[in-house]
């Protein structure tokens, strides 16, 4: 139904306790400023013009509600004059319009005279007496008319039908129309085609990489100024956000939660950069009070990575407990286990050989507790995953049926380190360190 069926039709509308209720006939819609013009309209119960002929704009974002009252023709009619109390009364008071207000800025209503509506005094006879008899014998016919229903007029178009409005919208949804053409979904593109997409929540398109252009994009991070340590550190603050959100947010960090502060389980390798990520994890969480237990596999030799040496020495300034044996471990109870230990270059074979890792995978079956793999294998390794985190892009192997949930870490990497390899890049995660992706 177009905006011309409205016109004339007698309507009541709800501007909040600022601006007031305006009640009088439909004259006009504007659909490209967004206003609406009422003719013979009152505010607040008082005519605003003694003729009755001037016109009152008002903008869509300012309509709480909107009630149609009559339609055209019908008996319920708005009144044309209003009796005067006395004629000294007459002289001594105008009736003008007053403005609107709108987050602190004032948009003028239109009319011959702009004068403050506090200067109005109260006619003896107002919209609401004049109205009350014919609301008896007239059925109203009420819609849900808010901004962004209005904000929906499309050539010259203001609502369809009242059972075809749209329900409110949530506060996080965007209501008004955008004039830079369909969204694009398709943010990222390699230079090559690849063989699997993911999507995120919100439906944007993640294209998978190999091994090798994950590994010259580390390569080009670290040509433009991003080094390993800078990677480690923003990997662990993501990964110590993630854990943060599956332990409840802020609400289990509470001073009045104390007694029930989480335990959270780490096991790293001592040869790959993933245990490097889950060290610098736990390091994180340990400085907000949470209870870490660090494990690190038994009879290893001198460190030879430096950046896990790094690690270790930042995590021993924490109150975390340090440990290479399971039975040092918690029994119960872990709310979450992160393993920094199945790495891609680290076989199951190999690994299954060695007591001790037959012992973690044990520990960590028995336990059931939700274990989040910190860049893991791509086949998830002997510990099972309930989630996976994985930096950059993810692998094109990947799939939930190995690593759990996937999730993208945003290692905050600007778009010269994808163009230098010929990617268009932007970025998917919002106002998030962290993006779950869904299998295409």
């Amino acid at each position: 139904m177009s905006f011309e069926n409205f016109v004339n039709w007698t309507v009541s509308i709800d501007c909040g306790a600022t601006i007031g209720n305006y009640q009088g006939q439909i004259k006009s819609v504007d659909a490209i400023n967004q206003t609406l013009t009422l003719k013979y309209a009152f505010h607040n119960g008082i005519l605003i013009d003694q003729d009755g002929l001037n016109n009152v704009n008002i903008n869509a974002k300012d309509i709480i509600d909107l009630n149609l009252l009559s339609q055209p023709g019908s008996s319920f009619q708005i009144p044309k004059t209003i009796n005067k109390k006395s004629n000294n009364e007459q002289s001594q008071q105008q009736l003008k319009a007053a403005p609107i207000a709108n987050n602190g800025s004032k948009s003028s209503i239109s009319s011959g005279v702009n004068v403050s509506l506090s200067s109005r005094s109260r006619s003896s006879k107002s919209w609401s007496d004049e109205a009350t008899n014919e609301n008896e014998e007239t059925t109203t016919n009420r819609f849900n008319f808010d901004s962004s229903n209005l904000s929906s007029i499309k050539n010259s178009s203001i609502v369809q039908s009242y059972s075809q409005i749209q329900d409110k919208y949530r506060c996080d949804q965007m209501i008004l129309e955008h004039n830079n053409g369909p969204i694009d979904y398709e943010q990222i593109q390699l230079p090559v085609p690849t063989t699997k997409k993911f999507l995120t929540d919100e439906g944007l398109v993640v294209p998978g990489i190999n091994i090798e252009l994950r590994n010259r994009l580390f390569a080009s991070a670290e040509y433009h100024g991003y080094s390993l340590e800078r990677r480690i550190e923003s990997m662990g603050r993501c990964t110590s956000d993630m854990c943060l959100h599956l332990l409840g947010g802020t609400q289990r960090l509470l001073v009045k939660n104390r007694h029930q502060h989480p335990t959270i389980v780490v096991l790293a390798c001592l040869t790959e950069v993933q245990g490097a990520y889950a060290i610098s994890a736990g390091r994180i969480l340990a400085s907000r009070n949470i209870r870490i237990y660090l494990y690190l596999p038994p009879n290893t030799n001198s460190i030879q990575n430096s950046f896990i040496e790094n690690e270790l020495k930042l995590f021993r300034t924490t109150q975390g407990i340090i440990t290479n044996d399971v039975t040092d471990l918690p029994r119960s109870p872990v709310d979450l286990i992160l393993n920094g230990l199945d790495a891609a270059n680290n076989s199951d074979s190999v690994l299954f050989a060695k007591p001790w890792y037959r012992d973690i995978v044990q520990y960590c079956s028995r336990l059931q507790a939700s274990v989040i793999g910190v860049d893991p294998p791509l086949d998830g390794g002997a510990i099972e995953c309930k989630y996976s985190l994985v930096p950059l892009l993810p692998l094109v192997s990947m799939s939930s049926k190995n690593v759990g949930r996937l999730y993208l870490c945003d290692l905050g990497l600007g778009q010269k380190v994808f163009q230098h390899l010929q990617i268009r890049y932007a970025s998917p995660f919002g106002a998030k360190s962290f993006v779950a992706l869904h299998d295409s």
